[in-house]
């Protein structure tokens, strides 16, 4: 994740990352990505790249704002916008470490390894989009205008950035 991309993120980008339409396929294609990458077949990864590319093109913005994955995408856009960079640089760096390992282990078909440094990427991302929707939740913004530059900029403001 890179959190300096995200604050630069459009409206539009982001309201398209909040469409539950997008989600499905971007997990989909990850997974299918493992695959391929398991199997060395670099034309698919590059092919893969592309089309999850295509899909956030092409893809509309979110009309229902009361889906978990809405809320997850408005969780996360607080998130980034809350917290230290020492915070996030710290959580990337680990998790950069561990997807770096897991992608060794996959391309050296070494299933001890991938279970190893996979389950708990898998599960840390699991506990990490819980949080999110709770930040989302526990936001106050309208359900059926969503999160909004404003709303960014008053949960900043009666954010502590240095804890």
């Amino acid at each position: 994740m890179n959190y300096r991309k995200a604050e630069t993120m459009t409206e539009l980008f982001w309201q398209k990352s909040r469409n539950p339409l997008t989600f499905w396929p971007r997990i989909i294609l990850t997974l299918l990505l493992f695959i391929a990458f398991w199997s060395h077949a670099v034309w698919w990864i590059i092919f893969l790249v592309f089309l999850q590319a295509a899909v956030m093109f092409f893809a509309p913005p979110a009309t229902d704002y009361e889906n978990w994955i809405t809320r997850a995408t408005d969780g996360f856009r607080i998130w980034s916008v809350v917290r230290s960079v020492e915070e996030r640089n710290t959580m990337l760096l680990m998790f950069i470490f561990a997807t770096i390992a897991l992608l060794a282990a996959l391309w050296a078909h070494s299933v001890f390894w991938v279970l190893f440094f996979g389950t708990p990427i898998a599960i840390g991302k699991c506990l990490l989009i819980r949080r999110f929707v709770a930040m989302a939740r526990n936001a106050e913004y309208d359900m059926h205008t969503g999160l909004t530059a404003a709303d960014l900029q008053a949960i900043a403001s009666r954010c502590n950035l240095t804890n």
